[in-house]
């Protein structure tokens, strides 16, 4: 069911904030992990750093006084909330990382966007806004330009698109359950459990398929994992769960949608992958994307008054 309605989700300055701590930290992620996962076991790596997310959210909750006890008729809702938004995320993501250039797979990855309007139009029959449209045709245009202008780059490797795109899919029906659920704990308690959970899951893979290749991780890569844990996991996914269950699951999608700019950016900078005039011009797309989500009536405001 779709319907015209224009209202701007409300969002504050803490939530501007928190979109700005995901999309950074997040975005740079990406060449971080493809850095570290070219010389050592993928889950593995991401065991690590789910280790250090859990036990550095642990720490804070305990100096603040904060519980992390679940009531136990929402310990159900928590575990399949973090089956989709951490499990089925970062398995097939780490992989398929492993797979691609790290800023065209940031790209694949965030089409979670249209999977989270799927998701939430069929489980939830969310009401599907005009912004809300434009704002995904504008971010899946800047993905298929990035994908058009990476094609060379992407032709030997596609299990690495298949991969990460599982990994998309099930972030995006994540997302709109995420929203959708009646969770009464806070963020911390929440991604302590949700970390938690998703340690225990890539110990067992990492034993079970990696074992022959570990290998104690080197200066560089005990970075890349304090950077993993401690920035992308304890500070990034309370700021994300915050946006997630207060904004609607397309505009919390879109208004991270510049994620793999940075990702992009970042693989540059980092790693020397090249960026071409198609990942400039998404860029565009993109944050006109995420002013039209989040700012609906002053960007068409704004439009007509030019029109006029």
């Amino acid at each position: 069911m779709t319907t015209f309605d224009d209202r701007p989700p409300q969002i504050n300055a803490t939530d501007l904030l928190m979109v700005l701590i995901v999309t950074v930290s997040w975005g740079m992620n990406y060449p971080v992990m493809k850095f570290v996962v070219n010389d050592y076991p993928p889950s593995a790596f991401r065991a690590f750093t789910f280790l250090i997310g859990f036990m550095s959210l642990g720490a804070y909750a305990y100096f603040k006084g904060i519980s992390i006890v679940v009531p136990k008729n929402e310990r159900r809702s928590l575990f399949i909330l973090s089956l989709f938004n951490m499990v089925g995320w970062h398995l097939p993501m780490i992989y398929g990382v492993s797979m691609l250039n790290s800023g065209r797979a940031a790209i694949i990855g965030y089409t979670m966007p249209v999977w989270a309007l799927i998701a939430s139009a069929i489980l939830y029959r969310e009401k599907i806004t005009v912004s809300a449209l434009l704002g995904i045709v504008l971010a899946m245009s800047a993905a298929l330009l990035l994908a058009w202008g990476s094609a060379g780059q992407w032709g030997n490797h596609p299990l690495g698109i298949a991969v990460m795109l599982l990994a998309a899919i099930t972030w995006g029906i994540g997302n709109a359950m995420m929203k959708n659920s009646k969770l009464s704990v806070n963020g911390i308690t929440l991604t302590f459990w949700a970390l938690f959970i998703a340690f225990v899951f890539f110990v067992a893979i990492t034993t079970i398929f990696e074992q022959h290749l570990w290998v104690w991780p080197n200066f560089m890569q005990w970075l890349a994992i304090l950077y993993g844990g401690v920035i992308t996991f304890a500070v990034s996914y309370v700021a994300w769960f915050h946006v997630a269950r207060k904004l609607s699951a397309v505009s919390s999608g879109l208004s991270i949608t510049l994620v793999p700019v940075f990702g992009v950016m970042g693989g540059a900078l980092v790693l020397g992958e090249k960026v071409t005039l198609p990942d400039i011009v998404a860029l565009f797309f993109i944050l006109f994307s995420m002013l039209v989500v989040l700012f609906p009536n002053f960007t068409f405001k704004a439009l007509q008054k030019r029109h006029d």
